[in-house]
């Protein structure tokens, strides 16, 4: 699958009309039993500004409200993060340089579109018709109402990964795989996804605060 950006995720979320986003799977360092770490960069794997940014700072507000000194990657990085230095030590430099000592990323996994049938007003009881036990009866009335009882759906699904990692040592310390359908606009979608993600990080000790 071609790899794309939160632009792609923003557009298959908005088509839709309701919203939710959970955490399907998580993993955590065998040797990683959560930090307090001095401040933590939120970094948008997009090339879409606009859409990146609303994503990261929504994270970062949840992440601060927590308790947890956070910074949205739109504040210090640049606009085109494909300037950014592919070098892992001169990105490392930089980082450590402005006080980052944890990156939590968010990427894409994939997206998918499911289809689902939406039951139909009313329940299932055969007697009540008086049809029962007559093919006659049964054949007449079911030639008007078989097609009326409910209809097929199709959502977007959105796979989304997100990964916290160690600035000091590189490594990846907890990663966790988000499911998330359909909203109405793309503050509403962002803000769904950031208080699923706060909460998993939070619940779960991965991210403790830092200050009160």
């Amino acid at each position: 699958m071609k790899k794309i950006g939160i632009v792609l995720i923003i557009a298959a979320l908005v088509s839709q009309g309701c919203m939710s986003t959970k955490f399907s799977a998580s993993w955590k360092a065998p040797d990683f039993n959560g930090k307090a770490y001095s401040q933590v960069l939120v970094w948008g794997l997009s090339d879409n500004v606009a859409n990146r940014s609303t994503v990261e700072d929504e994270v970062t507000h949840f992440l601060n409200l927590k308790g947890v000194n956070t910074h949205s990657g739109a504040d210090i990085l640049p606009y085109d993060r494909s300037v950014v230095p592919e070098d892992q030590k001169v990105i490392k430099q930089k980082l450590v340089a402005k006080g980052y000592d944890a990156v939590l990323t968010i990427g894409l996994k994939d997206i998918k579109e499911e289809t689902h049938y939406v039951q139909g007003t009313g329940y299932y009881n055969p007697m009540s018709y008086g049809y029962y036990g007559s093919f006659y009866g049964y054949s007449s009335y079911m030639y008007g109402n078989v097609y009326q009882p409910g209809y097929y759906s199709s959502t977007e699904v959105i796979y989304l990964e997100t990964n916290l990692w160690d600035v000091e040592s590189g490594k990846l310390v907890w990663s966790g795989q988000s499911k998330s359908t359909s909203q109405s606009t793309v503050d509403k979608t962002a803000n769904a996804y950031a208080r699923a993600v706060v909460s998993e990080l939070i619940n779960k000790g991965i991210l403790q605060p830092t200050k009160k």
